[in-house]
């Protein structure tokens, strides 16, 4: 009784890490905190001067428009 019991621990053990760690019964939650292969995707921003894109983290953001920098607020504010 006691062998039957390791064998199905070392099967059941086996099968966890076939699955990479995951029950697909129970894990489903966790899918949405899925990355990208590079990491976490960002949201990019068109620049409302120049029309370069950059990251909503790096925006400048001034009279719901986003800017790429300083020059291009101060460029966008001259006109």
């Amino acid at each position: 009784m006691l062998l039957k019991l390791i064998i199905f621990a070392i099967v059941a053990t086996i099968i966890y890490r076939f699955l990479g760690g995951r029950v697909p019964l129970i894990d489903k939650k966790k899918r949405g905190d899925e990355k990208h292969e590079f990491g976490k995707i960002e949201t990019t921003s068109e620049c409302a001067n120049c029309h370069t894109y950059m990251t909503e983290d790096d925006a400048i953001i001034y009279q719901k428009k986003a800017y790429c920098s300083q020059e291009c607020l101060k460029k966008a504010q001259s006109l």
